[in-house]
């Protein structure tokens, strides 16, 4: 399998790697033959964290033997000194080895949180103490807004970045992917395979925010089988300046989808190019979340992000029924102007959510 540099870290990693989430929901037996089977397959990058359940206790028991041909990263979600040297050594524990590849900033989407984590007291201290120590080799960051990570990258204090990019979510190629780019910090995508609008807990929502859900518009999109539709959504993702997307895997069969993907990847087509090429005009909605909280509960993200599946990508019906799916609709938005205000990028929300409804009402 393809390999690609992971930023400053020099390290050499697959391009499409394991996301431990959901194998949380397996068997430990099921489990480790998931993620062995991914190694065999020449899966090398593994990304696990504390909150994922029990996976890490399923990527050490399968790993254990072949620790050294792998890079490890998990997560802490702690913000303290205190919490995330407790988070850090039981993640030792549970992966079964004596030094972690790259320790990770767990979720870090908003600027006051980021402060607290890089204070003196905060967790990123404890990570470079471990790191003096030698029982991690690099420090990451995860998390959901770009426009926050970006600030993280220009720290310099990180030597990657895990943040949500697919087909149809490309906030991070704005701004984040150029910046990592100027400070050689590696990137890692999640979420290939999801809709994701960080305002919305994506595994809950319904209907489903899946780019390989059986949607007429997603099969006219990505392909018409399930397969297909994976691997186009994982291709464009590796046609990014990125080192490894991490698609969460559970079966023996994603795991060899995925890794068909990346095997057969040598760059997009004519074709794919053009089919997977949108444009923005300059009024559209980075889901960034400052508009938040709105007088009235509407979800001023969600409403934006599903109207631009409908304008920029066509998506039209699809983007119609996520939008009744929200308990609040932009019909009760009082033009009060708190978001616009709130918002860095100086949109007319107001103006926009009506738009949107009207667009994307259920006639």
């Amino acid at each position: 399998m393809q390999k690609r540099r992971l930023g400053r870290t020099n390290l050499q990693v697959s391009i499409v790697g394991f996301g431990g989430t959901w194998i949380s929901e397996l068997t430990m037996p099921d489990a480790v033959g998931v993620v062995r089977r991914a190694f065999d397959l020449g899966i090398n990058y593994f990304d696990t964290a504390k909150l994922d359940g029990d996976s890490e206790e399923k990527i050490g028991a399968a790993l254990h033997d072949v620790r050294d041909q792998c890079v490890i990263a998990t997560k802490t979600g702690s913000r303290t000194k205190r919490e995330s040297l407790e988070d850090f050594k039981s993640s030792l524990q549970r992966l079964q080895t004596d030094r972690l590849d790259i320790i990770q900033l767990h979720g870090i989407d908003d600027e006051k949180t980021l402060a607290k984590a890089m204070s003196a007291e905060g967790s990123l201290q404890t990570c470079k103490e471990a790191r003096r120590q030698g029982l991690v080799d690099f420090i990451g960051i995860t998390g959901h807004k770009p426009r926050v990570l970006v600030k993280a990258v220009e720290s310099g204090e990180f030597d990657t970045v895990l943040v949500p990019l697919n087909v149809v979510t490309r906030q991070a190629l704005e701004e984040l992917l150029p910046a990592a780019k100027a400070h050689d910090v590696g990137v890692i995508a999640m979420k290939p395979l999801s809709a994701k609008t960080s305002t919305l807990i994506t595994c809950l929502y319904q209907p489903s925010l899946s780019l390989v859900s059986d949607e007429p518009e997603l099969k006219t999109l990505l392909g018409q089988k399930t397969e297909a539709r994976v691997e186009s959504a994982l291709r464009y993702v590796m046609s990014q300046d990125i080192a490894s997307v991490i698609p969460g895997l559970k079966s023996l069969g994603e795991v060899e989808t995925a890794t068909k993907a990346a095997e057969q990847y040598n760059g997009l087509t004519a074709e794919e190019q053009k089919r997977l090429s949108f444009k923005f005009g300059e009024k559209w909605c980075r889901d960034c979340g400052k508009c938040l909280p709105c007088p009235q509960n509407i979800n001023i993200a969600a409403v934006l992000r599903f109207h631009t599946l409908s304008e920029v990508y066509g998506l039209r019906a699809w983007a119609r029924k996520l939008y009744g799916g929200l308990e609040v609709n932009a019909e009760v938005c009082t033009g009060c102007g708190e978001c616009e205000v709130k918002c860095p990028y100086k949109l007319p929300i107001t103006s926009m959510l009506k738009k949107a409804h009207r667009r994307m009402r259920q006639e």
